[in-house]
């Protein structure tokens, strides 16, 4: 493998011991046809940053682990298989690769750096690392039948197959659920049913268990394990949690095979897993990879640098110690007899996440808190950082800094020295900074060009120059490698030494080695704290907090409603009865598992039952919303047509009143609720009334007046504003009768829409549902970058600050849009043949609408003339 001259290198490959044998080399799988064919592939980006060359070949139901430190590739090489670059993504490929058709000899071959992402999606399901941007449609029933669709499976067998892979996911009540309500952990199962719907050759996952706690990594695991067995396909698998997926069976449990990439990209072993990560594991880890526990053991020493609790952390001057210092264990931070809930909930007791929440939060400590998915975690760090009101008891203490998960919500400036600088600390101390974090290199570029890895630690350093002395991380390790796992707790680490109170989330029982103490959220209760080595005896306590899978998978008792819950729990039968466990064959599944959150109840049924992929989607209560969209919308269209031809106030007027009290009774809507419908439009009619008024010539009926008013502007502005609040009226009637959702199926199924123009408005959709949360975190996230309140609150923005945070929404938004383009084309969203899942039928009722409004527009109009 020759250096490529245009490529940047990087360091000098780390030599493994003398005895190395050098790259082990896996006999290619016979029996079994190929599926991809790749020789001497090799990607370059623009950055210079590559992967490759590579050259190997991957054998229907041949599962492979591509395993390699941060920054090596192992996302760009699946991005290349997948046709994404450079269709999606700028970058030089050269060398072949070649996905079959499955079938002996390879009859059909699909070029995908040629062809794209759409000529892939046939034979490939790909999972990317960001689960929020992974859901396409806003409801999760319709985005898993999208590939559905794309390959031309029959309509009746489409709802089958949802529930079958929803289920085995263990999300299957989440079928009717919109995408914005879901939290991370559930998207991510949402996005890898709809990667093995079609029933791919080939499958790529990029860490799909990184949000998931250890029920949710077996259920995903043995949902991968149950597709591979039962199609045939081969698995391509990049996962840093190894000891997660091979679960009890230990090596044995990893996939057969193992490409190892070293830090620069280049392929450092391609064989069997035992093998390369025996013969390699010392350079794997040496250079920042995660290994299987028994590879730790065989090499020695622990996974964290410096051991909790050191006296003098390297580098621990630059962390900027408090200016007062403070005495080691005194009481920062005290939260008692507290009562916590999602911020934006109702207040009502029996949607609480915590109750009877008592903690302290001790100056040079470092406390870990963990639990399952949706135990509560980030809702107690949300009332910790004072973002949050309690439901009850109280929170005294001093102010303190939280880091969210995704750290690019927090960054306030263009550069990366200008993010530290927001902080207020002097140049010097930034500097040191800089040099801590290692970003000194990178000062002058944009925060948001970092690695997940180096904006983590970025994100983290500005807190820490904020100098506040209670310092919270919510998931700091998440997704991370281990040499940025490392910078990142041995910061938490240092800054715990320098005197501040420190609390982190997680759910990796590693990251324990750096804390002094952990609490445990289970069963809606703390429970500690507890000396991380008691919990790590406590085999109860762990498979109690979901920690540890248990011996059988169940559903486990309802730990609150918070955003972060993952519906990690197994699928039963439709008797009630455990089903054998999520790695039971697929079709064995016939009923979904029991998600986390009880049954969504809805404004319009707020009794409803848990619905899966197979239960019809419930109906809407209100007469006027059980009409077929496409009619709404051609009696909006009709009446629009109407009211532009009339210029007379009188019609317009009954029009109005009619429409107003239809709507009323339609929609079940107070008048108050109407009103502030339509607010917009009456300010609009107001506005053009007004301008009319004063503006036309004719006869002044009142020339005394300061300003001019003519009987012809009277007539007309009253007219023409009647028009606007008619049509006004008549569009919120639409919109509040009808969902993006059915209205698109509609247009599909009676207006012949064409599918792609609909699935992209669905999709757009979605991405505007899930607006009002991105600004939510931006936003809060921005206040706690600014000087806290005397009492610790969280300032509130000036409207700069708020200019920032839109902008900071814009850009999210438009890279969002990028990867929701990427994840349709991976479903085959193209302008080929397909088929139509849901459909929509036109009952006597909706014909009985239009005859009865086409009746009374005449009837006015009669009556008007």
């Amino acid at each position: 493998m020759g250096a490529d001259p245009g490529r940047v290198q990087g360091p000098e490959h780390l030599q493994a011991p003398e005895q190395d044998p050098g790259p082990v080399r896996a006999p290619a799988p016979s029996g079994e046809p190929r599926v991809l064919v790749a020789e001497g592939l090799e990607a370059v980006l623009p950055s210079g940053a590559g992967v490759g060359p590579w050259s190997g070949e991957i054998r229907a139901g041949e599962q492979v682990l591509l395993l390699g430190p941060s920054g090596s590739g192992k996302s760009t090489l699946l991005r290349v298989l997948a046709g994404a670059i450079p269709s999606h993504q700028r970058g030089r490929v050269t060398g072949s690769v070649r996905l079959l058709d499955g079938t002996a000899g390879g009859a059909s071959a699909i070029d995908p750096v040629a062809g794209g992402v759409l000529a892939t999606a046939p034979v490939l399901g790909h999972l990317g690392q960001d689960p929020v941007d992974g859901v396409c449609l806003p409801l999760i029933a319709d985005d898993v039948a999208l590939p559905l669709e794309s390959a031309c499976t029959p309509p009746e067998r489409i709802g089958p197959r949802v529930h079958e892979v929803l289920s085995a996911m263990g999300v299957g009540e989440l079928a009717h659920r919109s995408a914005a309500t879901l939290s991370g952990g559930q998207l991510q199962r949402a996005s890898l049913a709809a990667a093995i719907a079609a029933r791919p050759r080939l499958l790529l996952l990029d860490e799909p268990t990184a949000m998931l706690d250890a029920e949710g990594v077996a259920a995903v695991r043995s949902a991968v394990d149950a597709a591979t067995d039962q199609t045939g396909c081969a698995l391509l698998l990049v996962e840093h949690r190894l000891d997660e997926w091979a679960g009890e069976r230990g090596l044995d449990g990893l996939p057969a095979r193992t490409v190892a990439l070293d830090r620069s990209g280049r392929v450092l072993a391609d064989g069997p897993t035992r093998e390369v990560l025996t013969a390699h594991g010392p350079v794997l880890r040496e250079q920042g990879c995660w290994l299987p526990r028994e590879i730790e053991e065989r090499i020695g020493g622990s996974w964290l640098a410096e051991p909790a609790g050191s006296a003098e952390p390297a580098g621990s001057a630059a962390l900027v110690p408090l200016a007062s210092a403070t005495p080691r264990s005194e009481v920062l931070l005290h939260l008692r007899d507290a009562t916590l809930g999602p911020p934006d909930a109702s207040g009502r007791g029996d949607d609480a996440v915590l109750t009877g929440a008592d903690l302290e939060i001790r100056a040079g400590r470092l406390l870990a808190v963990v639990g399952r998915n949706g135990a509560g975690k980030s809702t107690l760090l949300g009332a910790l950082s004072r973002l949050d009101p309690l439901r009850a008891g109280t929170l005294e203490g001093a102010a303190a800094g939280l880091v969210l998960q995704r750290p690019e919500s927090q960054f306030v400036a263009d550069t990366v020295e200008d993010e530290l600088a927001a902080s207020g600390a002097p140049q010097d101390v930034r500097r040191a900074m800089l040099e801590r974090l290692d970003l000194a290199d990178h000062a002058a570029q944009s925060p948001y060009r970092l690695s997940g890895g180096q904006q983590r630690r970025l994100s983290l350093g500005a807190m820490l120059l904020a100098d506040r002395p209670v310092l919270l991380a919510d998931e700091p390790g998440y997704g991370l490698d281990r040499s940025a796992q490392e910078a990142v707790l041995s910061l938490l680490r240092e800054a715990a030494d320098a005197g501040r109170g420190v609390v982190m989330t997680t759910h990796d029982l590693r990251s324990l080695e750096a804390a002094d103490e952990v609490v445990v959220i289970a069963d809606g209760r703390l429970v500690g704290p507890l000396a991380p080595s008691d919990l790590l005896a406590d085999d109860a306590l762990l498979r109690r907090a979901g920690l540890r899978v248990a011996d059988r998978l169940g559903p486990h008792p309802r730990e609150g409603t918070e955003a972060e819950r993952a519906g990690s729990s197994a699928p039963v039968r439709a008797d009630g009865s455990l089903s054998p466990g999520a790695g039971s064959p697929l079709s064995e599944q016939q009923s979904s598992a029991p998600a986390d959150d009880p049954a969504p109840r809805t404004a319009l049924d707020p009794l409803a039952r848990p619905r899966t992929a197979l239960d019809p989607p419930a109906r809407p209560r209100a007469p006027l919303a059980r009409r077929d969209p496409t009619v709404l919308l051609g009696l909006l269209t009709a009446l629009s047509i109407v009211c532009i031809t009339l210029t007379d106030p009188a019609p317009l007027l009954v029009l109005y009143a009619l429409l107003a009290a239809g709507t009323m009774l339609g929609l079940r809507l107070g008048p108050l609720a109407l009103a502030r419908a339509q607010a917009p439009f009456v300010l609009f009619a107001a506005g053009v009334f007004m301008v009319n008024v004063l503006s036309r010539p004719g006869h002044e009926p009142w020339p005394d007046l300061p300003v001019r008013v003519t009987s012809e502007g009277i007539v007309l502005g009253a007219a023409l504003a009647l028009r606007a609040l008619v049509i006004g009226l008549g569009a919120v009637a639409v919109v509040r009768a009808s969902d993006p959702g059915r209205t698109m199926t509609s247009l599909r199924t009676h207006a012949r829409l064409p599918a792609r123009i609909a699935l992209a408005l669905l999709a757009g959709s979605r991405l505007l549902e899930d607006l009002p949360r991105r600004w939510a975190t931006i936003t809060r996230a921005h206040r706690l970058r600014r000087p806290p309140s005397a009492d610790g609150t969280p300032a509130r923005l000036a409207p700069r600050a708020m200019a920032r945070c839109a902008f900071a929404l814009l850009v999210d938004a438009i890279r969002s849009s990028t990867r929701i383009a990427f994840a349709l084309e991976s479903r085959g969203l193209g302008t080929g043949e397909r088929t139509q899942w849901r459909t929509a039928a036109l009952t006597r009722t909706d014909g009985a609408l239009v005859v009865g409004v086409v009746l009374a527009v005449a009837a006015v109009l009669v009556l008007a003339g």
